[in-house]
């Protein structure tokens, strides 16, 4: 399948230069440390989230799946809307603007002295996410240089991947220290260094200017474009696939770990802690090695080799074995992330890449909604092992049925002739 890609316009001559995807350029170093900051936060405030409702407020499984929703469901509703905010604002204006927002309902959060108190601040609180997730994604093409995005997105990604390895200690440190308040407190502040570090990024501008005709008809405009594109295409109907395996397979950890493995609960988390690992190595390696891994060839096989690695981690009894696959998860899923943003990045024009995002990121909230229950549901009909396999096997098939031959034809997103 080909891949068909937007020609992005060149910067206007006299703007500021790209932003270098390295540490030895500051400004993207407190960028990746503002992410790193940032995703700590965010896992350890989703972790104390719904023991917040169930021990201060004595909240049953119902009350606790409502302030769930609460918290999950704005990007699925509310994602395509924002996408038009984005686009009209801005990457960066929204995106600091997503951080601040995200911060107060944080702090709501913390403050919350009933239960209907929380769910409202755990629906600002997504609201918030709904903008500043992709705003985030539509952020490196308006500051790196079009041959360093898929670095750029790689290390970014790996910034991403800390918070899934140092959020569940941070939050039961904060618990332990101060209490459920602290940890919501924690992830308030990292929004706030989110925000300072943004705030100074001077975005390259570009030649290309878009007509607001409405924000139904922006809003409209978005979904078709994703509609009709097909590298757009590719990357949803992919994407769709990990995410459900994603999903599910949070479902099924838990009961791997406990009635295959007869591990303790601290056995899941260590788990995540090894895929967590792995995407971060990966993000690192990506970085310097970019030139091999475009095109929707690596797109595929990175989905294939994300179910491949699932069903290294929970087709078997052996803890070692299990670690390795976990740990081969993280890598694939860092592979296929990076490659993923960076098509997306590359196939859309520069003007609409909040909306593609918001669009994208809604069908994946849509999807994770669907594949928590499926999977139970898998499991319960096929039993442990044989039903994980099964939805393993999901993102292998997905990968398969995309796999195609790729004729890429590159465009810059920016120029970098002024440097």
């Amino acid at each position: 399948m080909r891949v068909f890609f937007w020609p992005v316009p060149s910067a206007v001559p006299g703007t500021s230069q790209p932003v270098r995807p390295s540490l030895r350029d500051p400004r993207f170093g407190l960028l990746v440390a503002g992410e790193t900051v940032n995703s700590i936060g965010g896992w350890a405030s989703a972790i104390v989230l719904w023991g917040f409702a169930a021990y201060r407020f004595n909240a049953g499984p119902y009350a606790v799946s409502v302030t769930i929703v609460c918290w999950a469901a704005p990007p699925a509703v509310v994602g395509p809307l924002m996408g038009v905010y984005i686009d009209r604002l801005g990457p960066k204006r929204a995106l600091v603007t997503g951080y601040i927002a995200a911060a107060a309902a944080a702090l709501g959060m913390a403050a919350a002295g009933s239960l209907p108190v929380l769910d409202i601040a755990a629906l600002a609180y997504g609201t918030a996410r709904s903008l500043a997730g992709p705003a985030a994604s539509a952020l490196p093409p308006r500051i790196v240089a079009a041959d360093d995005l898929l670095a750029a997105n790689a290390l970014l990604g790996s910034a991403a991947a800390a918070g899934q390895v140092a959020g569940p200690l941070v939050a039961s440190t904060a618990l332990a220290l101060s209490g459920f308040s602290a940890a919501f407190i924690v992830d308030a502040a990292s929004y706030l260094i989110g925000a300072a570090v943004v705030a100074p990024l001077r975005p390259v501008s570009t030649a290309e200017t878009q007509e607001h005709t409405g924000w139904f008809s922006e809003l409209v405009a978005g979904i078709v474009l994703v509609a009709r594109r097909r590298g757009l295409r590719l990357v949803v109907a992919v994407s769709i696939g990990i995410t459900f395996t994603s999903a599910a397979f949070l479902v099924v950890e838990p009961l791997y770990a406990r009635h295959v493995l007869h591990r303790p609960p601290s056995q899941f988390a260590l788990f995540e802690a090894a895929a967590g690992t792995g995407s971060i190595l990966a993000g690192l390696a990506i970085s310097r090695i970019k030139a091999q891994l475009t095109g929707n060839t690596i797109l595929s096989v990175s989905a294939i080799c994300y179910g491949l690695a699932a069903t290294m981690f929970i087709g078997t009894a052996s803890v070692p074995v299990a670690y390795s696959g976990a740990f081969l998860w993280g890598i694939s899923g860092a592979l296929f992330g990076a490659v993923a943003l960076t098509t997306l990045q590359q196939a859309a024009p520069v003007h609409a890449h909040g909306r593609v995002m918001s669009v994208i990121g809604t069908v994946d909230s849509w999807v994770e909604t669907v594949g928590l229950p499926l999977g139970g549901v898998t499991l319960g009909l096929l039993g442990i092992r044989a039903g994980a396999l099964a939805l393993a096997g999901v993102a292998v098939v997905t990968g398969t049925v995309c796999f195609g031959p790729a004729v890429v034809q590159k465009y810059p997103t920016i120029s970098t002739d002024h440097e």
